[in-house]
């Protein structure tokens, strides 16, 4: 993989060292309107790699068969400090739908189950194993893992998506967000979000809210939690947790 100066190459067969990711905690997910927070998503950062950022990683790692691998990497550097967090706040991890399928994946976050955990699934890629996905969110269900779809509205987060995982969590992706309060086709997608949400007993969190009044929007609209600058930037997790005296 090219980087600054060089080349930097994922390493396969175990090589690749937990030490080699830091990991952040992003802008507290919130209760609108209270700005409660209620939990937290794992971000990656990887020191080493110097190109256009950890998306940028993930996908060369992906396209040179060792995006599992890194994922998995990412989120077990996560899910260990995953017990600092205050008992009610949730730490949310993103995996690919095939490191999701993962064994080894699976058993991180089994081992970890008794921290209020939830697995945000994708969308960038498409889901080819329906049936084999479902089994795993049952297993992981079953130990009080919650299920997540991450960017819906965005690549491949169509409704059908949605209704075959059935997920706990349903997030609107940031492309809904932006604007909304300018723009009545958001809203009124937004509006329909919120109603299929209540209907199936997920919840709703918006992504990427960044000021107020798209807050006061997504509120008017029924949306009844977000995630985003207006409540914070990602900041290193030991500096997060020192705050939160863990």
């Amino acid at each position: 993989m090219p980087g600054a100066g060089g080349t930097t190459t994922v390493a396969t067969g175990g090589a690749l060292a937990d030490d080699w990711v830091h990991w952040l905690l992003d802008a507290a997910r919130a209760r609108l309107g209270m700005e409660e927070v209620i939990g937290h998503e794992a971000l990656s950062r990887f020191p080493a790699w110097a190109a256009d950022g950890p998306a940028e990683l993930f996908s060369e790692a992906a396209a040179t068969g060792v995006g599992v691998e890194l994922e998995e990497v990412a989120v077990r550097a996560a899910l260990a400090e995953a017990g600092r967090l205050p008992g009610e706040l949730t730490l949310a991890v993103n995996l690919s739908a095939g490191a999701f399928l993962c064994p080894s994946v699976v058993d991180a976050l089994l081992e970890h189950a008794g921290c209020p955990l939830a697995v945000e699934i994708t969308e960038h890629s498409p889901v080819d194993d329906y049936e084999s996905v479902l089994a795993t969110t049952r297993r992981l269900r079953h130990a009080g893992v919650a299920i997540s779809v991450d960017d819906a509205g965005a690549g491949y987060a169509s409704l059908r998506h949605i209704l075959r995982l059935n997920p706990d969590v349903i997030k609107l992706d940031i492309g809904l967000v932006m604007g909304l309060h300018t723009d009545r086709a958001r809203q009124a997608m937004t509006s329909a979000m919120v109603a299929f949400a209540g209907e199936t007993g997920a919840l709703l969190i918006a992504e990427g809210v960044e000021d107020a009044a798209e807050r006061d929007t997504l509120v008017a609209r029924g949306v009844r939690y977000g995630q985003g600058y207006l409540f914070g930037r990602p900041r290193p997790a030991g500096e997060v947790l020192s705050a939160l005296g863990r």
